[in-house]
C-alpha cells in the first residue's frame, strides 16, 4: 500500500493545483444570487468529468492486463504523460493572461454552472495529465482491493479540492471565509505561470525517469 500511495498522492497534490478552477469558484461565490448553489454545481460538473477520466484510465489498465500487466505498459504511460507535461509547461510559460469568465446568468443558472464545471475539467489539461497516470497506477497495482480503493478516494478527493474547497469553506465559515479565499486567489493569480510550468517540468522529469528506468 505504501508504494502505491507514494505514487498516487504526489501526483494528486500536483493535479490539485488548478488556479483557473479556483478563480472561477471565487468569482462565482461573489455573485449575489444563488452563489453557493452555483459553486456546488460547478464542483459537481468537474467531479462528473473526473469520474469519466477515472473510468477511462481503469479501462486502459485492464486492457493491458490489470495487475498482471507488464511493467513496460506502465512505463509507456509515464513517458507519454511526461511528454505531454513538457508541452503543457512550455504552453503555460508562453500563454498570455486571460481574464476569468464566470458563468452568465440565464434561465437555468444551476444547469449553466454544471456545464461550466464540466468545461473547466475537460480543459484542465495539466490536472488530467497528472491524474491519468496515477489512476493507471491504481488499476495495475497488485496492492489489493482495499489499498486500491483508498488510493482512488485520495486521488479523486485531492484532485477536486479547487472545485469543492471554496464552496465548502464558505458553507462552513460564511463571510469569515472571504479574506482567506481572496488571499489564495491573489497568490495563485500572481504566480500561476511559474507554479503551473514548474509543476509540469518537475513531474515530467520524475515520470520520465521512472519510465526510462523500466525500459532501459
Amino acid at each position: 500500500m505504501a508504494g502505491l500511495l507514494g505514487i498516487v498522492v504526489p501526483l494528486a497534490l500536483a493535479a490539485a493545483i488548478s488556479p483557473t478552477t479556483l478563480a472561477v469558484q471565487l468569482v462565482t461565490l461573489s455573485r449575489k444570487s444563488e452563489a453557493l448553489r452555483r459553486a456546488w454545481a460547478i464542483a459537481a460538473g468537474s467531479a462528473l468529468v473526473l469520474a469519466g477520466f477515472a473510468a477511462l484510465a481503469l479501462i486502459l489498465a485492464e486492457s493491458t492486463g490489470g495487475a498482471r500487466s507488464p511493467s513496460e505498459a506502465g512505463a509507456i504511460v509515464k513517458l507519454v504523460a511526461a511528454a505531454l507535461l513538457i508541452g503543457l509547461g512550455v504552453r503555460a510559460l508562453r500563454a498570455a493572461p486571460r481574464p476569468t469568465k464566470p458563468e452568465h446568468a440565464g434561465a437555468h443558472p444551476l444547469r449553466g454552472a454544471l456545464l461550466l464545471g464540466i468545461a473547466l475539467m475537460l480543459t484542465n489539461f495539466s490536472s488530467i495529465v497528472l491524474f491519468f497516470p496515477a489512476m493507471h497506477a491504481i488499476g495495475i497495482s497488485d496492492a489489493g482491493l482495499g489499498a486500491q480503493l483508498l488510493a482512488f478516494v485520495l486521488l479523486y478527493a485531492i484532485t477536486l479540492v479547487p472545485a469543492y474547497g471554496p464552496p465548502l469553506i464558505v458553507a462552513l465559515l460564511g463571510p469569515r471565509a472571504d479574506p482567506l479565499l481572496q488571499r489564495l486567489n491573489g497568490f495563485f493569480t500572481a504566480h500561476h505561470k511559474a507554479i503551473g510550468a514548474g509543476l509540469c517540468f518537475a513531474f515530467a522529469a520524475l515520470l520520465a525517469a521512472a519510465g526510462l528506468k523500466v525500459l532501459l
